[in-house]
């Protein structure tokens, strides 16, 4: 007697696996506790697998951490790379910037602070390669601050001879400091007062008060 078979799945998967669904929990939770703070039974718990899943479909605990923070930055922290390019000068890029990462670091619906400052800050050695690729995406992140400050600079934004380097140390030492102390709890209306002194800070704020400390007068208009 002939029997109809049921359609398979794929060798392994679990019944209602959802790729994406479960990394984004294990986002969650290396975004909450840090890479090394996370153990993989606690991973596999919060992500709704086995062990076995886990390693079959993303590696190990260092492939699922990377990939998670690839999610991350595709995701929750994709605000950055949108201020940088949308803005049409560079001050209103960087207060957009500092302004939507406030909105993502102490979201009330979220985990505090950021992934990819924060996850991994405390490493052991067997864990330096993780250390170490967090830390490249920092560097790259702040070059593209300092690639959007340097057009301001091109366009004439700020007064001339405006230290690109140093700005781009202030905003990103801001930016870091913001996702530190959303970790530690502060709201987000403190943190936009973080926002609002470091951007007096802005050069282009000083340009009429450097002239006068030199000497330079405004020209007079003849009415």
């Amino acid at each position: 007697m002939n029997k109809t078979n049921a359609p398979s799945r794929p060798r392994g998967r679990p019944r209602g696996f959802d790729r994406d669904d479960v990394l984004d929990r294990a986002m969650r939770l290396f975004w909450e506790r840090g890479y090394e703070a996370t153990s993989v039974s606690e991973l596999t718990e919060a992500m709704g697998i086995t062990p076995p899943t886990l390693y079959t479909f993303f590696g190990d605990k260092k492939q699922l951490f990377l990939e998670a923070v690839n999610r991350y930055q595709a995701g929750p922290g994709c605000f950055g790379a949108k201020a940088l390019t949308e803005e049409p000068t560079a001050e209103r890029s960087i207060r957009r910037l500092l302004v939507e990462a406030v909105d993502s670091f102490a979201n009330p619906r979220g985990p505090k602070g950021c992934l990819v400052v924060l996850g991994a800050t405390n490493c052991t050695a067997d864990s330096n390669d993780v250390f170490r690729e967090l830390a490249a995406r920092r560097r790259a992140a702040e070059g593209a601050v300092r690639s959007r400050i340097a057009a301001g600079l091109a366009a004439s934004e700020f007064p001339e001879g405006t230290d690109v380097d140093a700005l781009t140390g202030l905003v990103t030492a801001t930016l870091y400091g913001l996702a530190i102390k959303a970790r530690d709890g502060a709201s987000r209306a403190s943190l936009r007062k973080v926002i609002g002194q470091a951007m007096q800070m802005w050069p282009s704020h000083h340009m009429e008060t450097t002239q006068r400390g030199m000497g330079i007068k405004e020209p007079r208009v003849r009415k």
